[in-house]
């Protein structure tokens, strides 16, 4: 991963204000890109065929590997860059969560796939509820592993759209695609109304999708309980944090009374949480 300028940091969080998004060009040079869309691609024909509850019509073509983090570790750290973790503090952080150092994060990774589309998305956010607020509680970002072109069914977004306070238009006809290279970096606030365009090429536009929230935020999946411990004994305690594990609700008043903890509550493994 190549370095970050501070110029870019800053162009990227006004863009992030403004538009509701932003590219980062060149996140990954295209050794790194070879060698994650190799791992992607092999863990997704050990999976092919794999049937999933709840996966909705709209998504039949897709190709997914679900649920990166308990895949690799690999993974895990691509996402301590500290480019990304600076901008998604500024977004994310919870300035009153005292437990855990000010200068490391405090959000958590509430979702992390990587995604090959098929069929056309339409328009959506992915905040749950809209609102015109100048702050959010979720970010997604992608991490492109192909080029992406409106043939292939790259992203499409309509800048501003995070502020509008209202659910999406989908008969909207003025939308703009995000065509960018492998190995681009693509931040946006989950407000954005987004979807894809179909991928009419026959060929992959894999990505990484991750998704963070604050730290009060219901994850989409468990990470913390499905965590292998063979990854967790790997995890510095900031990645275990990064994972959720200390925002895990307690179990009664017994336990403790705060979802907030620091690292001194991390436990030696996963099942060591919940027993």
């Amino acid at each position: 991963m190549r370095t970050i300028t501070n110029d870019e940091i800053v162009q990227s969080l006004k863009e992030l204000d403004v538009y509701g998004y932003c590219r980062i060009e060149g996140f990954l040079d295209q050794h790194e890109v070879a060698a994650y869309k190799a791992v992607v691609e092999e863990l997704y024909e050990q999976r092919r065929g794999v049937s999933y509850q709840g996966v909705p019509a709209r998504d039949s073509q897709d190709r997914v590997v679900y649920n990166l983090s308990n895949k690799n570790l690999k993974f895990v750290k691509l996402l301590q860059h500290n480019a990304l973790k600076t901008i998604l503090m500024k977004k994310l952080n919870d300035k009153y969560y005292r437990f855990l150092p000010p200068d490391i994060p405090n959000y958590y990774l509430g979702y992390y796939n990587a995604r090959s589309s098929g069929n056309e998305l339409d328009l959506h956010i992915d905040s749950h509820v809209p609102s015109p607020a100048t702050y959010t509680w979720a970010m997604q970002i992608g991490i492109l592993l192909d080029r992406h072109t409106i043939e292939n069914g790259c992203t499409k977004v309509v800048p501003g759209s995070h502020l509008s306070g209202t659910f999406t238009d989908r008969d909207l006809k003025n939308v703009k695609p995000i065509v960018a290279n492998a190995g681009d970096l693509v931040i946006w606030d989950s407000r954005l109304w987004h979807g894809t365009y179909a991928n009419q090429s026959g060929e992959s536009r894999w990505a990484l999708i991750a998704t963070f929230v604050m730290w009060w935020v219901k994850p989409s999946m468990d990470l913390t309980r499905s965590c292998p411990p063979e990854i967790y004994s790997q995890l510095s305690n900031e990645e275990k944090a990064l994972l959720g594990f200390c925002s895990i609700p307690p179990k009664d008043e017994h336990e403790r009374i705060n979802t907030k903890t620091g690292f001194d509550a991390l436990k030696e493994t996963p099942a060591d949480y919940f027993a």
